[in-house]
């Protein structure tokens, strides 16, 4: 009775275990990028044929602050297959802060109408880090980021 009991336990536990991982690896490119490994967004990536530099463009099943930075990164002329190759970490860190930021409406209102003037340097707290990636990306030696 104890051997069926604890054989049933323990399968219960491994049918858990894997929905656990299901539940944590489906949907990466719709959470930050900083809650997710690499390993796992890259075999996300993978399943869905794209890769690291897909995560900044705009598709269905990108998470929504994502399509921003990627619509802010378009603005400020940033190569993102460059970007990602030079700069993965200080991305990751840019996709926290895009998805914490307070100016969510000014941004998407900016984007939504196009204006070209400076106005994102002011509001973005990514607009040094995609100022730095398009220097570089025009041939200039890279800067020490805050």
């Amino acid at each position: 009775m104890l051997n069926r009991l604890t054989r049933r336990l323990a399968r219960r536990y491994r049918r858990a275990e894997v929905a656990v991982v299901r539940w944590n690896t489906a949907k990466p490119l719709r959470r930050r990028l900083s809650r997710s490994s690499d390993q796992v967004l890259d075999r996300a990536l993978a399943a869905a044929r794209l890769g690291r530099s897909d995560l900044f463009t705009a598709f269905k099943g990108n998470a929504r602050h994502r399509k921003r930075l990627a619509a802010m990164m378009t603005r400020f002329q940033v190569d993102r297959a460059a970007a990602v190759e030079a700069f993965w970490p200080q991305l990751r860190e840019a996709d926290s802060r895009c998805a914490d930021c307070p100016n969510v409406r000014r941004c998407t209102r900016l984007l939504k109408w196009g204006v070209r003037d400076d106005a994102a340097r002011v509001f973005c707290p990514n607009a040094a880090l995609f100022d730095e990636i398009a220097r570089v990306g025009r041939g200039a030696k890279p800067a020490r980021l805050p």
